[in-house]
């Protein structure tokens, strides 16, 4: 049986480390997005022979990603903390389930 370390990293810690660098990432790349949309102002997207400003749509939609996948990260964290398995049901076998045989 491994031994757990008191500096290795908890699952917790994992998902809470994998929110910050998904919200450094996001962040980044919407300064980036904001930063072209300062250089090239005029830029536009087309889809469908319909026309958009091609920054606000594109800025918009990592901003709402970004927030929404560090929720998720921080939630199962929080969740985890509190001692939650949140694999439990998933992934355990069920009596009945398709794995299952027929005893005989």
């Amino acid at each position: 049986m491994p031994m757990c370390n008191a500096s290795s990293p908890t699952p917790a810690r994992l998902l809470k480390g994998g929110a910050i660098t998904f919200a450094v990432l996001g962040t980044a790349f919407i300064v980036w997005v904001l930063d072209k949309w300062r250089q090239v102002p005029e830029a536009r997207a087309s889809q469908f022979g319909l026309e958009a400003p091609l920054w606000p749509a594109l800025a918009a939609f990592v901003l709402l990603s970004t927030v929404a996948a560090v929720g998720i990260l921080w939630r199962a964290a929080r969740r985890v903390e509190a001692g939650e398995d949140l694999f439990a049901q998933r992934h355990r076998r069920r009596p009945g389930g398709p794995n299952d045989s027929p005893s005989s």
